[in-house]
């Protein structure tokens, strides 16, 4: 009886603080605070990889820095939905594709962004702001 007792008493605080860092986790991994809203930035290079994979598509890009030097930037896009809106399909960005992108960079200054915009080799614009296509419903 004293086990049962027990088991019964741990369990509530147990299933609580398990629903608590669970939040956490969910909300932390959904967040885009690591990305620097005041600024914005346009990076210019060819595609490296493209991951379309919920929730959010990811795009690494090599972009020569200020040395001509080969740097891997790593693009985090919304949910594939949003994106689907703005006229993304799994065919618009391909590895291998000379790309522009506009993206709020990462704050502590890691190579890579939130993208906002993407201007493709044939001069479509995706994403937000000037150039863009108006959002499909």
């Amino acid at each position: 009886m004293l086990v049962k007792r027990v088991i019964e008493v741990a369990a509530i605080p147990l299933l609580f603080s398990g629903l608590l860092l669970g939040s956490t986790a969910a909300s932390a991994h959904h967040s885009f605070a690591m990305f620097d809203q005041s600024k914005s930035v346009t990076v210019e290079g060819t595609v490296k990889s493209v991951d379309y994979a919920n929730p959010h598509v990811w795009v690494e890009m090599t972009v020569m820095n200020a040395q001509n030097q080969p740097t891997t930037w790593a693009m985090e896009g919304g949910n594939l939905g949003g994106l689907y809106r703005m006229g993304w399909t799994k065919d618009t960005v391909r590895m291998g594709d000379k790309i522009k992108m506009e993206v709020h960079p990462i704050k502590d200054g890691t190579p890579g962004g939130q993208i906002m915009r993407v201007i493709l080799a044939d001069g479509r614009v995706l994403g937000r702001g000037p150039g863009a296509p108006a959002q499909q419903q």
